[in-house]
């Protein structure tokens, strides 16, 4: 996947979950839990399903913090 298109998901799904969240959590909340998800994978090799693991742990750390 080239960067442009992993940078393009990453920022669809934490749109996603701002809004997903925005009745329980601020969205500056949201996006500093992403991005400190997506900070635990940097340098990785294998990048093929990050938007969908950075998203399904985002979203269990949100919910199990409301």
């Amino acid at each position: 996947m080239a960067v442009e298109d992993e940078q393009r998901q990453l920022d669809q799904v934490r749109i996603h979950l701002e809004q997903e969240f925005s009745d329980r959590v601020p969205a500056d909340v949201v996006a500093r839990h992403f991005a400190d998800i997506v900070g635990r994978y940097e340098g990785v090799p294998v990048r093929t399903f990050l938007p969908v693991l950075v998203r399904r742990q985002t979203k269990e750390l949100l919910a199990s913090n409301e």
